[in-house]
């Protein structure tokens, strides 16, 4: 756990960024806000002792709102690895019943935001692809991710798609038409959350979320020792593989021309 300083005024995470770290109020006061068309919709003031950034951490997700500090705030910090591990490794139910709690917290918040017009996590983060132009699959491309993790093919219908380690200690992976989470205990290539399909520039292409080792695309290697966590992917089959380049978390990731 780390102490960080931050200004008033300053962002301490915004809207579709890497979960990358958990973190409780020491001192000071935070707003946590919403997008809704590009205005900000403060949903929540936190002050000392709260914790906030859980969710994301939790559930192998992206940012789904920004946390910005209104005065000179003082937070611990503690990296969604370590946060992860203390969970998964030592208490696997207390994990599974925070990670239901936060799934059924993030439906209500939904359906109540629906209600007053707000954009919601999963409408500010997730944008539907079109059906008719639909084609991106992912498919496991390593042995130990389909007998050991039990990952199996997947049509991805929204962006951006999340993949990485959620350290829960279940035999399959969360598979959603929103991310997969798989179990790898004792796992250091796959982090948490590691890569995720994203549209830029009326394309898609694969993003780094900061994870520790990188991400390979098409024999690039992209992340923090790179100078891009982006990389463009191509029609037909890409490899996409999470971590050095002996990882076992490799992917295919079938992209069909007229994807758009």
């Amino acid at each position: 756990m780390q102490l960080m300083h931050v200004q008033a005024g300053a962002p301490i995470f915004r809207t579709g960024d890497p979960s990358l770290a958990v973190y409780v109020i020491e001192d000071g006061e935070v707003a946590i806000t919403v997008d809704d068309s590009g205005t900000g919709i403060e949903v929540a003031r936190l002050t000392a002792g709260a914790l906030f950034g859980e969710s994301g951490v939790l559930e192998c997700r992206t940012r789904s709102a920004t946390a910005t500090a209104i005065t000179a705030t003082n937070l611990l910090v503690t990296e969604a690895e370590t946060f992860l591990r203390a969970f998964g490794l030592e208490n696997d139910r207390a994990l599974a019943l925070v990670k239901l709690l936060c799934s059924r917290l993030r439906s209500t918040t939904q359906r109540a935001a629906h209600a007053d017009a707000v954009a919601t996590t999963t409408t500010t983060t997730a944008r539907p692809i079109d059906p008719a132009h639909a084609a991106i699959r992912l498919l496991p491309d390593h042995e130990r991710l389909i007998s050991e993790y039990g990952v199996t093919p997947l049509d991805v219908r929204h962006v951006p798609f999340p993949v990485g380690n959620r350290y829960g200690g279940e035999t399959v992976p969360v598979a959603t038409n929103h991310a997969c989470c798989i179990a790898a205990r004792n796992e250091t290539d796959l982090a948490a959350p590691h890569f995720e399909i994203l549209k830029r520039d009326g394309g898609y292409g694969i993003r780094d979320l900061g994870s520790r080792h990188g991400t390979i695309v098409n024999g690039t290697h992209i992340g923090r020792k790179s100078l891009n966590s982006f990389f463009p992917l191509h029609a037909g089959d890409n490899q996409v593989i999470a971590g050095l380049p002996d990882s076992p978390f490799r992917f295919r990731i079938q992209l069909r021309a007229g994807a758009r």
